[in-house]
């Protein structure tokens, strides 16, 4: 049997789902648009069909597969040895070339793209013109020669901070540390090209020996922030031989700042990491940029010291951005002692990131958006005109944002005790936080933690568990919702509560 590769997706879905599923729950697990589930209906059903099962729509609430227990178990033991085709968006098509380009160093033939891409060349031709104009805003140049193919041309930091781009907005956070742990993952085709291009082992490794210095060093990353690090390192493991051969480079790794010398103990257990792991001494044209990957994820809390001058300025335009938004919208927005801080380490990461060709990516842009558009076009306009100097993406401006709306949800202490994972970082998760308290006066979110410091907390310590990503828990332990809290996952989330309430047993 020979099947499109999300034909078998969506009928594992269905077959796995506790209940009906309708098209917009399989768009939003696959992470696709309705349209493209749409289009993919007739083959699915024409493969339910074929082991004699029903596609059943009469519920009105979704669609689920009904027959026999001996059909459902031959088409589950068909799809264990089934052939799939690969159907990618062309997005995704454009992004597989550039990584394919970035890893090559050299000249790719158009006829290997396509097969590679299981597309035509006619098709990898067109998509050109687009993988031009995205490497182009990260100061690469594509280049093509008669007879040799095509290339990426342009400076070392650029071509790696591009290729950990495009890793993050393709792989989500938890589906990675799945496959990182060995368990089971969602396929996906971008974790097949690392797998392709043997960073597969090297980032295991890292993930193994980082994590146990992350819980000894008492370290606030996120999963989102975790995954980008051991991508940085990752990359920076792999290009470490060819650094010392840049002859045309005097100093490949330059920054586009300075970056103090600063001695840490992270950094000294990662440069042990580096040493006993996979026999690497730094460079000396190394040794900036080694720095600078430190110092974004432990050096942003100590931006007082290592930055006096520029923490006064960045504390200057917070004050007048959380000022300036207060006075706008009449929400004493100053009276929230954590959001200046908060907004500190936050925007003095992300003018790091985009100083230097990380941009980052806000799944939840067009949610943050619609939950309230006033606010959301306040921030973007203060927000722009006074940092003026930098030219700050969309996305970044959503994260902002985010920040804002949980300062203006936030409540006293309630009575349930609740433990919030989440992996999408710290606005997302205060602002899940401020959600659940304000529509449920019961509830007192004791503690936010990302999903790998999960099997670090005595889960006994609070009554329910929330979740923004899958948990290996009973479904009775935990519930998984969205960062924005929707209306479905708000009744669920009443039912769990109203069954506490029931108990009588959280109160102090």
């Amino acid at each position: 049997m020979l099947i499109s590769d999300r034909s078998k997706e969506i009928i594992e879905y269905l077959m796995n789902a506790a209940g009906p599923l309708t098209v917009s729950d399989l768009a939003k697990e696959l992470q696709v648009t309705e349209r493209t589930i749409y289009r993919q209906m007739p083959e699915v059903t024409k493969i339910i069909e074929s082991f004699g099962l029903t596609l059943d729509h009469s519920s009105g609430r979704g669609m689920m597969i009904f027959g026999s227990l001996y059909n459902i178990k031959r088409l589950n033991t068909a799809f264990e040895g089934v052939k799939t085709e690969q159907n990618y968006t062309a997005k995704e098509r454009v992004d597989m070339i550039i990584l394919i380009l970035l890893n090559a160093d050299g000249y790719v033939k158009t006829q290997s793209l396509a097969i590679d891409l299981n597309t035509s060349s006619q098709t990898i031709r067109n998509d050109f013109s687009s993988v031009k104009d995205k490497v182009h805003t990260h100061n690469i140049d594509f280049e093509t020669k008669k007879s040799e193919g095509v290339r990426l041309v342009g400076k070392e930091i650029p071509k790696r901070h591009l290729f950990i781009n495009i890793i993050l907005q393709n792989i989500s956070p938890d589906n990675f540390f799945d496959w990182l742990k060995d368990e089971k993952y969602k396929q996906n085709p971008f974790i097949s090209l690392l797998q392709k291009f043997d960073c597969e082992k090297s980032l295991r490794i890292l993930y193994e020996a980082v994590q146990p210095v992350i819980h000894k060093r008492h370290l606030n990353i996120s999963d989102s922030e975790l995954q980008e690090f051991l991508l940085l390192i990752g990359i920076f493991i792999r290009r470490h031989p060819l650094v010392s051969d840049m002859g045309s480079e005097s100093d490949p790794l330059k920054l586009n700042l300075n970056v103090p010398a600063t001695e840490s103990d992270f950094q000294e257990d990662i440069l042990s990491i580096l040493k006993k792991k996979f026999d690497i001494i730094l460079y000396k044209n190394e040794e900036s940029y080694f720095h600078w990957i430190i110092n974004l994820y432990v050096g942003r809390t100590h931006y007082q010291v290592n930055h006096p001058a520029s923490a006064l300025q960045l504390l200057d335009n917070i004050s007048r951005l959380i000022g300036e938004i207060e006075s706008k919208l009449h929400v004493p927005f100053s009276q929230d002692k954590n959001l200046a801080e908060n907004l500190m380490l936050h925007v003095n990461m992300a003018m790091e990131r985009i100083q230097n060709g990380i941009n980052v990516t806000n799944p939840m842009l067009e949610e943050v958006y619609q939950s309230n558009p006033q606010l959301y076009e306040i921030v973007k306009q203060s927000f722009l005109d006074i940092f003026q100097a930098v030219n700050v993406p969309e996305d970044e401006i959503g994260y902002i944002v985010i920040y804002f709306i949980a300062s203006m949800d936030y409540l006293s202490q309630k009575s349930i005790s609740v433990l919030v994972v989440c992996s999408s970082g710290i606005g997302s998760s205060k602002m899940l936080r401020s959600r659940l308290e304000r529509e449920f006066t019961e509830i007192d979110v004791k503690k936010i933690i990302s999903l790998h410091k999960l099997h670090d907390e005595n889960l006994d310590d609070y009554d329910f568990i929330v979740s923004t990503v899958p948990l290996d828990l009973d479904e009775d332990k935990y519930l998984c919702v969205s960062p924005l809290l929707n209306e479905k996952e708000k009744e669920e989330t009443r039912k769990r509560l109203d069954a506490l309430n029931k108990k009588g047993d959280y109160y102090e």
